[in-house]
């Protein structure tokens, strides 16, 4: 059994990610496909993974290395932040000592020596490291991105169904609705199944549903303090149906805005039916403010988008030809600027 003790001040810190986070999201993927080769698919997962099995870029074979049998991985891969270009620089950023420390640790149960690269990432190197950067890169484009609006639907939906739990019945009732083997007791939270005991130093713990996991909740957990302390568990939110439902990829040309714009460029611009602040954007669409704004500056240079300051923020909305390409026809007030219709 695992057990996360929890302090007054991590209990005041329990909390729901803003957003799903890209690359955590893509090793998930990853965790289920190589599930998926041991012969153990998981419920709910079946109607997306073998689609994601077809799409799986040769790029991303180092990630089968990194991985495994059983799906688990070194932490060094968990990158928590909200924009893909973000994650992407905290795996590039990891200390040579890290690298060292984990992947050594990792191969200690696993047969046989290690393959040349990992021996090679283990001692810092940077193109190895490069490697497990373009796989992570590549995989999400292949798989995680046409499926992203979808995942992003379902992040919300599940914290929308469960934050009304955390305020009515607290923490208490809140961790009991996540899966059947995690219970409070004690000022802690229990998991049967594999086993140590945890202190969470007062940083509290961040709740991040997930659309790709289907497994039991997984925990992140740094004594350095090098990350935060998350809890990822499946995301369910209808509280009934199987995580990983409706995340089969659109048919080609389905999805004709992303297919022009690119998915989140058109996640962005879908947000904007309603006139929303660039930190609001991020979180509706799941990611950084850096990258709403930059989205936001390609979309107004296109004439989809206008941006109007009001005081020291400002305020993005649609134009006439933004609301257009959303199959949003102008009203008589929007046409009646002056110009001839």
């Amino acid at each position: 059994m695992a057990r996360f003790n929890f302090t007054p001040d991590d209990v005041a810190r329990i909390r729901f990610s803003q957003a799903p986070a890209p690359v955590t999201e893509t090793v998930l993927v990853m965790a289920q496909l190589r599930c998926l080769a041991d012969g153990r698919v998981r419920p709910g997962a079946s109607r997306w993974l073998p689609e994601a099995r077809r799409a799986f870029p040769a790029t991303a074979r180092p990630l089968l290395d990194l991985l495994k049998s059983g799906g688990a991985w070194p932490d060094f891969l968990d990158a928590f932040a909200p924009d893909l270009g973000e994650g992407l620089e905290e795996v590039r950023a990891t200390p040579r000592a890290v690298l060292r420390w984990e992947l050594n640790h990792d191969w200690q149960d696993r047969p046989g020596r290690p393959p040349t690269w990992i021996r090679n990432l283990a001692d810092g190197d940077r193109e190895s490291l490069e490697l497990v950067v373009r796989a992570l890169h590549d995989l999400y484009h292949a798989v995680v991105a046409p499926r992203w609006e979808k995942a992003l639907a379902t992040f919300h939906a599940d914290v929308a169904r469960r934050v009304p739990v955390l305020a009515g019945g607290g923490h208490e009732e809140l961790f009991g609705t996540l899966h059947p083997r995690m219970r409070w007791r004690e000022n802690g939270l229990d998991r049967t199944g594999s086993g140590g005991e945890y202190d969470l130093h007062g940083r509290g713990m961040i709740l991040m549903p997930s659309a790709f996991w289907t497994g039991e909740p997984l925990f992140s957990h740094s004594d350095r303090g090098l990350r935060p302390n998350v809890l990822v568990y499946a995301a369910r939110p209808n509280g009934y149906a199987s995580a990983g439902e409706g995340l089969t990829a659109d048919p080609a040309g389905g999805d004709r805005l992303a297919a022009l714009l690119g998915p989140t460029r058109a996640a962005v611009l879908r947000a904007l039916a309603e006139p929303r602040g660039t930190a609001e954007l991020a979180g509706v669409v799941g990611i950084s403010p850096a990258s709403a704004s930059e989205h936001a500056k390609v979309l107004r240079e296109t004439f989809l988008i206008e941006t109007r300051r009001e005081g020291r923020a400002v305020r993005h909305s649609l134009t006439a030809l933004g609301r257009t390409l959303l199959g949003r026809l102008p009203t008589a007030s929007a046409r009646s600027d002056g110009r001839a219709s």
